[in-house]
């Protein structure tokens, strides 16, 4: 892989030449059923355990109770199928009074049991003003000294949730670090980054006609984990990718204003320090009414003192998934805007090629710095690409890579070009390096492209992968001081491989 000779392929040639718009375009319309952005429904962690009285039981750092032993502290039911309980909002920190002492319906971290829920206080307790009593072999609830029917008064924290490394890094390359993370595991393994920011946005919330909906019941310990690593939490807030779920609460203000204040209410909550917006797929009649939205969301986010980000495509001629933003008149109401600079070439396009060569994100941060300021883009960066199969036998190669078919002696040029089937599969960057370990010989560096490509002819058909890696992230980090952009952000963590926090993001990052 130490190669520097530019591949001089037709497929390579064009794939230089086309513009950010032709590209993008076609790649954006397969992301909603891409497996590579795929969020699943963290599974309830709380254990179904009925609690009595005001006892206070420890199980894997939660500190578990009855739901009904919190309703001397004015934590009533507000649905039981969501297991939501009502609060009141705070007057904001800008002094606002608007939604002080409204009324949101908020789920606590729990488990349905019988006869109510069993609640994780770990870290909700303080906002919510709960007292303990933490004796040799007995934990339990103190009751306040007067029991109340009024919804709590939700607390802003002076205390900060992010660690003191905050800032440490201010000799760092790349101002904001951020990772999105959609699997959720307060037990994952990774490490800190000493930049100026650090931040996670596990993908938490979803806006629906429904109202706003959780993907992990227990928030808590998640926050917990971030914090212990020293990164603040800015939850990713998404549409399903949805258009017409989309526009019906665009069109709905009552309902937008609930939801923002549910948002604002699971912020001060958790003690999140931000929100990150993810509306993608959106109708391109819809394009005022998102800014409209987006712009309601960040004063009210900014009035409690949160950080406020959104995620948009690079620009191009897709109505829905780029047209949509308005990014000149997005840019005044958010601190960041990401530009998910991936998937330049979609899953379902009928011809290989990379997920993020290096002309292609620079002619994306080009164009979206015409309308953007430079200090507010973030340059978003894959952690993932494809492998792109032509199958000559119709059939696709296994998953194992051990049970792969030989490799031809026939060089892929150079071998008859009859009816093939493409197959297409997302490659971690963690799973990319046993391929090219093994097949290194026919793995070679695109000067060009900035990117290691695999061109491998097999007996049954021939496999291209452009790689994302190390190398080829550490030449698109170089956009950021180029370009004096805010940041970096990445899709996805969990997709690394386990040296990445210790190289890359350890030296490039910091």
């Amino acid at each position: 892989m130490t190669s520097y000779a530019s591949l001089k392929t037709a497929c390579l040639a064009a794939l230089v030449c086309l513009s950010v718009s032709t590209i993008a375009g076609a790649a954006d319309d397969s992301k909603a059923s891409d497996p590579a952005f795929v969020v699943p429904k963290v599974a309830n962690p709380i254990p179904a355990e009925e609690i009595k009285d005001l006892q206070i039981v420890e199980d894997q750092g939660r500190w578990l109770v009855s739901d009904k032993a919190l309703e001397q502290y004015g934590v009533y039911t507000a649905d039981d199928k969501k297991g939501t309980y009502w609060f009141r909002l705070p007057a904001a920190n800008d002094g606002s009074t608007l939604w002080a002492n409204e009324q949101v319906p908020l789920m606590l971290p729990g488990q349905a049991v019988k006869g109510g829920r069993t609640i994780n206080i770990r870290y909700v307790r303080r906002p919510l003003g709960i007292s303990y009593v933490l004796g040799e072999g007995k934990n339990e609830l103190l009751p306040p000294s007067k029991a109340t029917r009024t919804a709590p008064l939700l607390q802003v924290l002076d205390e900060p949730v992010v660690s003191s490394k905050e800032g440490h890094g201010a000799s760092a390359k790349v101002g904001l670090s951020l990772f999105w993370d959609p699997l959720m595991d307060e037990k994952a393994d990774f490490q800190p980054v000493n930049t100026k920011k650090a931040v996670m946005s596990p993908c938490a919330f979803r806006l629906s006609t429904k109202g706003v909906e959780l993907r992990n019941p227990d928030f808590a310990m998640l926050a917990g984990a971030y914090h212990e690593k020293g990164y603040a939490m800015w939850p990713l807030v998404d549409n399903n990718f949805n258009p017409t779920e989309t526009h019906a609460f665009l069109s709905n203000a009552k309902l937008q204003d609930e939801m923002v204040k549910e948002l604002v209410g699971y912020a001060l909550l958790y003690q999140f320090k931000g929100y990150n917006l993810d509306f993608e797929n959106v109708n391109y009649s819809d394009k005022d009414k998102l800014t409209a939205f987006v712009k309601k969301m960040s004063q009210a986010f900014h009035a409690y003192g949160l950080t406020v980000s959104m995620d948009v495509t690079p620009p191009s001629d897709s109505p829905n998934w780029s047209l949509v933003y308005d990014r000149a008149n997005l840019a005044p109401w958010l601190d960041h805007m990401m530009i998910m600079a991936y998937d330049q070439t979609g899953r379902t396009s009928p011809v290989a090629g990379p997920v993020a060569s290096y002309p292609w994100v620079e002619k994306a941060v080009q164009n979206t710095l015409q309308v953007v300021p430079a200090e507010k883009l973030i340059l978003g960066m894959p952690l993932y690409m494809r492998i792109w199969y032509e199958s000559e036998n119709g059939r696709d190669l296994p998953k194992n890579l051990a049970e792969w078919p030989a490799v031809s002696a026939t060089p892929a040029a150079a071998k008859a070009k009859g009816q093939t089937k493409l197959f297409v599969r997302t490659l971690t960057m963690a799973d990319s390096e046993a391929i090219v370990k093994k097949y290194k010989a026919h793995v070679t560096w695109n000067k060009t492209l900035q990117l290691y490509y695999m061109d491998l002819p097999l007996v049954t058909g021939h496999v291209k992968i452009w790689f994302e890696d190390e190398q080829s992230l550490k030449e698109k980090v170089q956009l950021i001081p180029t370009y004096h952009l805010g940041g970096a952000s990445f899709w996805r963590k969990g997709f690394e491989t386990k040296e990445f926090w210790q190289r890359f993001a350890k030296h490039e990052l910091t």
